[in-house]
């Protein structure tokens, strides 16, 4: 679906429209840390746009890569689990210092900066047409030609044992 979004709207609008969601859903936290109700919606906010927001990196990776796709989708996801692994603590420490209403109200304020660059996250890349070899490789050439013969006809078992 963000595939679908990012391709209608571009890339760069897609990543700030997230980036702008995942802001509201901490600024609900920050306005009303203790309402359990609203704590929750915010959860579902959180959730959709950090999901959609991976997924466009790794849309984004893919594309930005088209030659490599076994590195496409790997560099995103590094990108994203670093940025869990240090953010955690960071935030952990943030809320044991000026507490969570104050700690999600930075970090919103963080998320609506980091929207504000969007306009410099990669657009489209327009690629050329791909001019057809006759040394294909990969898994569409193993399945295409696994059952032919050199000279590109069906191939045939033959039977051994019976004369």
């Amino acid at each position: 679906m963000v595939a679908d979004l990012a391709d209608r709207n571009n890339p760069p609008i897609t990543q700030a429209l997230m980036l702008m969601m995942l802001a509201a859903s901490l600024a609900l936290l920050a306005a009303s840390p203790d309402n359990l109700p609203l704590a929750a919606f915010s959860a579902l906010v959180f959730g959709l746009a950090y999901m959609s927001l991976t997924g466009l990196y790794l849309m984004t990776g893919i594309r930005l890569l088209p030659g490599r796709l076994s590195m496409g989708p790997v560099l995103p996801f590094m990108a994203v689990s670093l940025g869990q692994a240090a953010g955690s603590p960071v935030v952990g420490m943030l809320v044991g210092q000026v507490g969570y209403a104050n700690a999600f109200g930075f970090f919103c304020a963080i998320g609506i900066v980091v929207a504000m660059f969007s306009p410099l996250y990669p657009r489209y890349l327009e690629q050329e047409p791909e001019e057809e070899t006759e040394d294909e490789t990969g898994l569409q050439a193993a399945y295409d030609y696994q059952l032919q013969n050199e000279q590109g006809e069906p191939f045939r078992y033959k039977r051994m044992g019976k004369h």
